[in-house]
């Protein structure tokens, strides 16, 4: 029998309890590792919207540099648009000088 880490499960993009639907195009397939994971790094908030709330939360351990890089990375796209930080895109790598 293969282990439960080697099996995949749909994942709402946009949870059902935010109003996420069943449609195709809000279900991915995710190992069921990475779906855990996903679930308990951000419960039921989207992606962007925890990252915000840590950077805010974590404004006196991070150079202001650093913070302000975050908060532009991750308000580049839509906040309220969780589809938006599935593209591969999404997350820019400064380039080092």
């Amino acid at each position: 029998m293969p282990k439960l880490e080697n099996q995949y499960s749909l994942h709402h993009i946009l949870p059902k309890s935010r109003g996420g639907s069943g449609d195709d195009s809000n279900l991915e397939y995710l190992k069921n590792s990475k779906h855990r994971a996903l679930h308990t790094l951000f419960e039921n908030k989207m992606i962007a919207e925890q990252l915000l709330t840590t950077i805010d939360m974590s404004a006196k351990a991070l150079r202001e540099d650093v913070r302000r890089w975050l908060i532009d990375t991750l308000t580049i796209r839509d906040i309220d648009n969780p589809y938006e930080w599935y593209k591969e895109d999404t997350i820019l790598i400064p380039k080092h000088k």
